[in-house]
């Protein structure tokens, strides 16, 4: 029996042996994430939104082309609770610890949750046309070595919204961050044992360091 017809997780989706979910509470953040995704994108193994969510807890996925989704949308943007923001790289962006100090609340970050060429899409959508875009500070070269990116610093999902975690300086964030780092780059070292792959680069940075 190969790798690819083991028995996997449900949540990490790495073959039983190789689980990492042993340990793992999600941890609650201040700040609230609305992973936009779709049902074909959560299939991948490789996905690391479903892995994100395995590890953050105030989270919650809107399925994009599922009916009704853009009214999941409106509702989360109108909360009164939090700021609606969506996290993407390219410039012009806000600063994010800015927003949070202006309106004296946390953020719903709207994350897209895809390749780069849908997220460029997903972005150009009527009901995310408004929302406040901020980025990374710093981006340094990504530690996902799973699927090929269209560049050095374009980050996974995971990544992303970790780093900027940090950026925002999360309530409780720097005492969990290790934790969740190891898991991640556990996971991504498992997924390219099965596929053959080599990783020999060292990572680069701590998601719990200051950026």
């Amino acid at each position: 029996m190969d790798k690819s017809s083991k028995e996997r997780c449900i949540q990490c989706r790495l073959i039983i042996q190789d689980c990492i979910c042993r340990d793992i509470s999600a941890f609650w953040t201040e700040h609230k994430i609305t992973l936009l995704t779709s049902k074909r994108e959560e299939r991948i193994i490789s996905n690391t939104g479903r892995l994100l969510r395995c590890m953050l807890g105030n989270i919650s996925p809107v399925y994009v082309g599922k009916k009704g989704w853009e009214k999941e949308v409106e509702s989360e943007i109108a909360r009164t609770d939090y700021t609606p923001v969506i996290l993407f790289p390219t410039p012009p962006v806000c600063d994010g610890q800015k927003i949070i100090e202006e309106t004296g609340k946390p953020l719903n970050i709207f994350v897209l949750d895809t390749s780069w060429r849908n997220a460029r899409r997903w972005l150009r959508k009527p009901v995310l046309m408004h929302l406040k875009k901020v980025g990374l500070k710093t981006a340094p070269p990504s530690e996902y070595h799973l699927r090929k990116q269209a560049g050095g610093h374009y980050l996974c999902t995971f990544q992303a919204v970790t780093l900027f975690m940090t950026e925002l300086r999360t309530k409780g964030f720097p005492s969990v961050s290790f934790q969740i780092h190891e898991k991640f780059t556990l996971w991504v070292k498992s997924l390219a044992r099965e596929r053959g792959l080599k990783i020999t680069t060292t990572p680069s940075y701590q998601i719990g360091a200051n950026p």
